[in-house]
């Protein structure tokens, strides 16, 4: 691992233990065991770790959404479900690092992280804008902003992770992209998705006992019930 990763991965881990305000640059430097010398070598501030660690995650996320927009999915569905299923894998798989950029937010456009991303959203946009012109000139998808479009297909997903990142979503958070794809197909045809099939049922006996306080049974019967097909 060279200095500049070096440093990128203790920056992670202090930001994850203590917290943004509470790291101090020296603590990065301590943790990441370079020089004061290499590492001023490569960033001038916490604020300048903090814009290369947003840029270089937001790279591997962009780089997951162009893997999915080159390869033209034939279908709406199938480039909405490519790119929220790596967007929520992405989470999933690194979430101290999810957990920082959600924490960080926004870059100030004006330093040197925020146009190396602004440049890296225009590269975005125009992978997005060549997947979906053939749909637009078909009037499968609405003639969008672009920003509108990204908000469609990627903003849920983005609050259901959030809410996944603070324990507030058990399970994969993965088992909502059916329901996140059909509702950004809907919003960038305007037309609702059809419903899903639902899920077959099976008749299945259940067997009840009535227990006292010391758990002997004192009462018991069968029924019948509709349940969800195991298979």
């Amino acid at each position: 691992m060279n200095v500049r990763d070096r440093v990128l991965h203790a920056a992670l881990e202090c930001f994850a233990e203590d917290g943004y305000e509470r790291t101090s640059i020296a603590r990065i430097r301590e943790r990441s065991g370079v020089s004061n010398g290499a590492l001023f070598h490569h960033f001038g501030s916490k604020e300048a770790i903090a814009g290369a660690l947003y840029v270089d995650s937001m790279s591997a996320v962009h780089a997951e959404y162009r893997s999915v927009l080159s390869a033209r999915p034939a279908t709406v569905a199938a480039g909405v479900a490519g790119v929220i299923s790596r967007q929520l894998g992405w989470v999933e798989s690194d979430p101290a690092r999810a957990r920082f950029v959600y924490a960080q937010g926004r870059l100030d456009w004006a330093s040197e992280p925020g146009a190396r991303l602004r440049a890296m959203n225009q590269e975005i946009a125009a992978a997005y804008r060549a997947w979906l012109a053939p749909f637009v000139s078909r009037g499968a998808v609405r003639d969008l902003p672009m920003a509108v479009i990204v908000a469609i297909v990627t903003g849920p997903a983005h609050a259901l992770a959030q809410q996944w990142l603070a324990g507030q979503l058990p399970g994969s958070v993965l088992t909502h992209l059916d329901d996140l794809v059909d509702a950004a197909v809907a919003g960038l045809s305007g037309s609702p998705a059809p419903p899903r099939p639902a899920a077959a049922a099976v008749r299945g006996r259940v067997r009840i006992q009535l227990l006292d306080e010391g758990g002997g049974v004192i009462a018991e019967g069968e029924t019948e019930a509709a349940l969800p097909d195991p298979r």
